[in-house]
C-alpha cells in the first residue's frame, strides 16, 4: 500500500491527512507538501496503517519544528516517545564521550 496525502484547508491552517503506509520513500513528497503549506500546518496521522522508523523520526522532527501531529494511534505515539527518549540518551552519551579540545 502506498501513502495518500489529502490536503484540507481550515481557515489559516493546512491539514495534511495521511492514509496508508508511511515509509522512507514518502518523506520527500511529504516535506514538499508541508513546505508548500507555507503557514501553520498539521499532520493528521489517524489513517496511517504502517509506519517505518524513518517515518517516526520524521514525525518527531515535524513536531519539534512546530507542525502539529494529530490523531496518532497509541502505537505511533508511544513509538515517537521512545524515539525521542533514545535520541536524548544518545546525545547525552555523545556529549560525555567527546574529548576536550587541546
Amino acid at each position: 500500500m502506498t501513502l495518500k496525502i489529502e490536503r484540507h484547508v481550515e481557515g489559516e491552517r493546512v491539514i495534511l491527512h495521511l492514509v496508508g503506509n508511511l515509509r522512507l520513500d514518502h518523506l520527500d513528497e511529504l516535506k514538499t507538501q508541508i513546505s508548500a503549506a507555507g503557514r501553520a500546518s498539521a499532520l493528521d496521522v489517524g489513517g496511517i496503517s504502517l509506519i517505518s522508523v524513518e517515518g517516526i523520526r520524521f514525525l518527531n522532527s515535524c513536531a519539534a519544528s512546530g507542525v502539529s501531529i494529530a490523531n496518532a494511534s497509541p502505537y505511533i505515539s508511544k513509538w515517537m516517545a521512545l524515539e525521542r527518549k533514545f535520541l536524548a540518551k544518545r546525545r547525552e552519551t555523545m556529549s560525555m564521550t567527546r574529548k576536550p579540545d587541546s
